[in-house]
């Protein structure tokens, strides 16, 4: 049998994780599981922050583990739900005092559905999926919202040969009432597969580069924009990621502005 066909064949059979391949880090992708087949990811998150307006001064740090479960119903129909932890610690510049808090923050729900998908090639693919769903309260202590805020989107992948492109929107209604502001979170994504030039047989293991950008916009005027360099390392069976978020624009009044953030994870495949 021809190598490249051969190699078809394997990624065909489930052997390549087309799922945690050529995807961005810091949002979803549109890429889907196997029916029956389930992703579970752990991944943590730091960042440092400040808080400055007329009423405060605050220096925080923050660590988040969020668990994220990936189920294929359907090929064209995935499940996605995340649940992050939170520990926060909070200096008050101005009464001197330091507060620490933890606790589960607000979840998410999502059903991923594609509406459209084409493949070129063993590992070229556009696909168009449209995200649905829910951020719930976890009524946890100081992470929690008071409300259930539906959320809706397009997420939006391609593949070619070692080049690949995300993009994302998602926007969140908030119905908390009040001064609370919807948001608008939008995403790109470019990655490159460094290792292997060409998957064979014997090179099913792979190391990609990423480069994201990821923004919001709230009603109430705030926005920020992060530029996040990222690397992956994908199995057939998991993956690691890590990723460095760094503000390039940030407009914010009614929330802090974050420093940095790192991002760890694990990916492992069911």
């Amino acid at each position: 049998m021809n190598h490249k066909y051969l190699v078809g064949a394997v990624i065909a059979a489930g052997c390549v994780p087309m799922v945690s391949a050529q995807e961005a880090i810091n949002f979803n992708s549109a890429l889907q599981p196997a029916k029956g087949a389930m992703i579970v990811r752990q991944q943590l998150r730091y960042f440092e922050a400040d808080f400055v307006n007329a009423m405060m001064n605050r220096d925080i740090e923050q660590y988040q583990l969020s668990t994220t479960i990936v189920y294929g119903v359907e090929p064209d129909l995935t499940l996605i739900f995340n649940a992050p932890y939170r520990f926060r610690k909070i200096d008050d510049n101005l009464s001197g005092v330091t507060h620490r808090d933890e606790g589960f923050a607000d979840m998410t729900a999502l059903v991923k559905y594609q509406l459209y998908h084409v493949d070129t090639g063993p590992t070229d693919t556009a696909r168009l999926n449209l995200l649905g769903g829910m951020e719930v309260r976890s009524g946890d202590s100081n992470f929690s919202s008071d409300s259930y805020d539906p959320l809706l989107g397009l997420v939006y992948t391609q593949s070619h040969g070692r080049h690949g492109f995300d993009a994302a929107l998602l926007w969140k209604f908030n119905t908390a009432g009040g001064p609370a502001p919807d948001r608008l979170r939008y995403d790109v994504a470019y990655v490159y597969r460094l290792q292997p030039e060409q998957y064979t047989v014997d090179k099913l293991t792979a190391l990609f580069a990423v480069l994201e950008l990821n923004g919001s916009y709230e009603t109430n005027g705030d926005q920020e924009l992060f530029l996040s360099p990222g690397i992956q390392y994908v199995t057939r069976k998991w993956a690691l990621e890590a990723t460095v978020q760094l503000p390039i624009w940030q407009d914010l009044d009614a929330r802090m502005e974050r420093d940095f953030i790192i991002g760890l994870s694990l990916r492992l495949h069911f």
